[in-house]
């Protein structure tokens, strides 16, 4: 019987189907090779490398031991003594005080400042900065508190001035823990030299805890919350009226020297500072007292590491400004719990008896644009994602370790959705680049702030308009002094932008210089009175002790049926619950910390 034209069909639809299968599979198959040729040559231009230096250091000097043992002095009298070179340090306040020191002894126009805020000759022969503002080459690089090159936030700029900068000399400050990751950094210098310093002047540990009535003038007592502060500073001014000052990061950086100054020359008794004063900043204190002894660490709440420790009590008992120093704990504050212990073991590290715990953490190695081998913007985060692997694999063996560059590329994430409409033009690869390294918080709430002024400049950049209000808030009126602390901080990101894109919105890093000075001054004039009507620590609803960072105690924030009193369960307007449970929630984050719960008062 003959085959149905049907029957006969199948087989060639089935061969036609196969050889189109085939020719796909084919074609899927050169794709691929034409990829992994692509990836290699994209690894071949841009495989992490350690970053080299075409002059190597011809000394290297490492100054290690405690804190207050001269190792800052030595390194600037070299410095000034060599009369060209840099100090770099990790805060302004630091660069500050470097640049004060060497330009009361050395000619004028001698020594210059540089930081993210301010500039004052910086083209001078010796500049005080930054390390992020640090030249890559010069005679002498002066690096303090260079044990921060593990911090994983900022540690990368250590790293790549230490593997890059061509300076002839280096004088590295730092703890004796941190000289093992630091010695390979400089391990090509023609000559290698440590110096061990000893603390210059003793530290006691105070055998009983202080009270609020017993603090005497020059003390600096530490908390690690801007409401922890307040509360202790408006509890020790109760018998210091108008002698107690506050020092903590979101001051800018005017009331925070004038605050030091105030203190330093003895209008202040007491300071009542966060652990931004263990960072080297020197003040004429006889005693610290530690009011708490737990911190959030943007991760979460944890008992101090002995080297934190060690860092905050060693500014008791400066040489040179005061005699001997003593260290304590300072009781009777709601909710502020310190452990003597712990003191102790800060205290052995500070006079160098014990080694401290200092985190062993390798050195960040953060890419350059260069680097990663992008044509495009939008090529940027594969690019990063890529490099960051790569570098992994590349550092195993060395002394660093790739920097986590997630929020790199986030930024990168959150700039594209603006590049695809009018913007577009402006957003080259170098200047998408340069906004997603502007110096600028990227944590909420403020993430939306750096997104702001990023569009603010590519608007900017294509001629479209750009109200003044977005990119730098008037001065407040009759504010409070954390909405000048607000704004002032507005200021400084405007600045942060204004110096990389100037003319935006039309104006400059000066008039948002102006604006964040305008708030300084009155939040200088407004702090005693906040200290003073500062004072926190009691509920609220009835009255009872509780932490500074809660407004109602356990009992008054809980629901209904819960052991709630009757305040509980008076509902509030749209039928919600009065009760301070969510204001606890608001007010206690502790810079963000999970202080959600409420706690036993």
């Amino acid at each position: 019987m003959p085959e149905s034209p049907a029957h006969s069909a199948a087989p060639r639809r089935r061969e036609r189907s196969a050889a189109r299968q085939s020719a796909a599979r084919e074609t899927d198959r050169a794709a691929a090779r034409e990829e992994k040729r692509a990836q290699q040559s994209w690894v071949e231009g841009a495989a992490p490398e350690l970053p080299v230096r075409a002059v190597r250091p011809e000394n290297v000097v490492f100054h290690l031991g405690p804190t207050n043992s001269g190792k800052t002095y030595e390194s600037l009298q070299a410095l000034a003594a060599t009369g060209s070179g840099v100090y770099a340090a990790p805060l302004r306040q630091l660069a500050h005080e470097a640049y004060a020191k060497l330009s009361a002894q050395l000619p004028e126009g001698t020594v210059g400042l540089s930081t993210g805020e301010e500039e004052i000759d910086p083209f001078a022969p010796i500049v005080c900065c930054t390390v992020e503002k640090a030249p890559d080459r010069g005679e002498m690089l002066v690096l303090d508190e260079a044990h921060w090159v593990t911090d994983p936030d900022r540690g990368h700029h250590w790293a790549r001035l230490l593997l890059t900068g061509e300076y002839r000399q280096m004088h590295l400050i730092s703890a004796a823990e941190a000289y093992l990751v630091l010695k390979p950094l400089v391990s090509d210098a023609e000559h290698v030299e440590v110096v061990n310093h000893k603390r210059l002047s003793r530290l006691d540990v105070l055998r009983a805890p202080v009270r609020s009535d017993a603090v005497r003038p020059q003390t600096l007592v530490v908390a690690f919350s801007r409401k922890a502060v307040y509360a202790v500073a408006a509890e020790l001014d109760q018998h210091r009226p108008g002698k107690v000052g506050v020092l903590y990061g979101a001051l800018p950086p005017a009331t925070r020297r004038e605050v030091i100054e105030r203190f330093t020359s003895g209008e202040l008794d007491v300071l009542v500072t966060t652990d931004v004063i263990g960072h080297g900043i020197n003040v004429p204190a006889t005693t610290v007292l530690f009011a708490e002894t737990t911190k959030f660490d943007g991760q979460e709440l944890r008992p101090l590491r002995t080297w934190e420790a060690a860092q905050i009590a060693g500014r008791a008992g400066r040489y040179g400004l005061t005699g001997h120093g003593a260290v304590g704990i300072l009781i009777g504050v709601s909710g502020l719990k310190p452990v003597a212990s712990l003191v102790g073991a800060g205290a052995a590290v500070a006079r160098g008896d014990e080694m401290s715990d200092l985190p062993k953490r390798a050195p960040r190695l953060r890419p350059e644009l260069e680097d990663l081998g992008a044509f495009e913007a939008v090529d940027l985060p594969e690019a990063l994602t890529r490099w960051m692997a790569w570098a992994r694999a590349a550092t195993r063996d060395q002394a660093m370790t790739a920097d986590d560059v997630t929020s790199l590329v986030l930024r990168v994430h959150a700039l594209l959705p603006l590049l695809r409409g009018p913007l577009g033009a402006a957003g080259d690869l170098n200047t998408v680049w340069r906004l997603v390294n502007l110096a600028i918080d990227y944590n909420p709430p403020r993430r939306t702030r750096w997104l702001v002024l990023a569009k603010a400049a590519l608007q900017h950049a294509v001629g479209l308009p750009v109200p003044p209000e977005t990119v730098l808030p008037d001065v407040p009126r009759g504010g409070t002094v954390e909405e000048y602390e607000q704004a002032a901080a507005a200021a400084r990101d405007a600045q942060t932008l204004l110096r990389q894109f100037p003319g935006v919105a039309g104006l400059d890093s000066e008039d948002a210089a102006w604006v964040e000075e305008e708030c300084a001054e009155m939040i200088t004039e407004l702090l005693p009175d906040a200290i003073a009507l500062g004072r926190s620590g009691t509920c609220t609803g009835c009255g009872r002790a509780i932490a500074p960072w809660f407004t109602t105690c356990r009992p008054c924030s809980a629901p209904a049926g819960r052991g709630g009193g009757e305040r509980d369960r008076r509902p509030g307007p749209g039928g919600r619950r009065t009760a301070g449970r969510a204001e606890g929630r608001a007010l206690g984050g502790r810079q963000g910390g999970p202080r959600g719960r409420a706690r036993r008062g």
